[in-house]
């Protein structure tokens, strides 16, 4: 298969050894996938998390993006600029093992052949969700806020299958078993929003993107019991109810997607609004 044109932009000091071996790794990747008609990849490099952090708030408001920055993600994708971005930070990957950081990394490959353009960073709402979002006390900053989370959550697990489906398991495995685990972050934001019914909605909704994220690697008999304890750890910070109810949401949602993704995350999003 035919693989894309990296073009590397280094920041700070990053030694040649560190982005030369990840060049080595996209490209392994995309000669593996289907990358279409993908053409070009930039492919940002940078040396600390502080550098990471100031470059992405800069952006995020030269270009007046809402969301969170991401500097915790371990590897980030966007198309902001109209085309495919993948963003690593040497310091984040240091801190994980050799095979988490890869998974993290071949998980941009698959977004930037399943969501390398800007339209996949936009939704329109149907009347039908708004007025569903209505009858769920949910103003419109309440709603995108729900989408955000339904959409990065589907968006996730359609990488996952698609790297799943080319024998990328270790990896995404590896990758799976090291994010699942509860924050103190997650039990304040459930103890501050239990009692407030948009709140309790969204912050539920904001562990679909762990949640759903795994389905591809539990249709794996040999792991799936592993992953399912762990995520369900993940979850104990929940009462037992509210744990069922996203298990439920995530085996709806995977039997009702398909292949194209502003469908998948309208009807996940309507399958929350129903559920959750």
């Amino acid at each position: 298969m035919t693989k894309p044109e990296l073009q590397f932009i280094i920041h700070g000091e990053v030694p040649d050894s560190f982005w030369q071996e990840l060049e080595q790794q996209l490209e392994e990747c995309y000669r593996r996938l289907p990358t279409s008609d993908l053409e070009v990849v930039q492919v940002r490099v940078l040396d600390t998390v502080e550098r990471l952090r100031r470059l992405l708030a800069a952006e995020h408001a030269e270009l007046g993006i809402a969301g969170p920055l991401g500097e915790e993600f371990l590897a980030l994708h966007d198309a902001w600029r109209g085309g495919p971005r993948i963003t690593v930070c040497r310091e984040r990957l240091t801190e994980v093992p050799p095979l988490v950081g890869l998974g993290a990394i071949r998980q941009q490959v698959a977004h930037s052949i399943l969501h390398g353009s800007p339209e996949y960073y936009t939704f329109k709402f149907s009347r039908s969700l708004v007025e569903k979002g209505r009858e769920r006390g949910l103003a419109p900053v309440a709603l995108q806020q729900l989408l955000y989370y339904v959409a990065i959550a589907v968006k996730d697990y359609e990488v996952v299958r698609l790297l799943v489906s080319h024998g990328y398991d270790d990896c995404q495995a590896a990758l799976a078993f090291h994010q699942l685990e509860t924050s103190d972050e997650d039990r304040l934001a459930w103890r501050l929003a239990r009692l407030n019914p948009v709140a309790h909605l969204i912050c539920l909704a904001s562990q679909l993107k762990l949640m759903l994220s795994i389905r591809p690697l539990v249709a794996k008999s040999a792991i799936a019991p592993a992953l399912i304890q762990q995520a369900r750890a993940m979850l104990s910070f929940l009462p037992l109810d509210e744990q069922d109810k996203l298990w439920a949401l995530t085996r709806q949602i995977v039997a009702a997607l398909g292949d194209d993704t502003h469908q998948n995350m309208a009807t996940a999003l309507q399958l929350t609004l129903e559920i959750l």
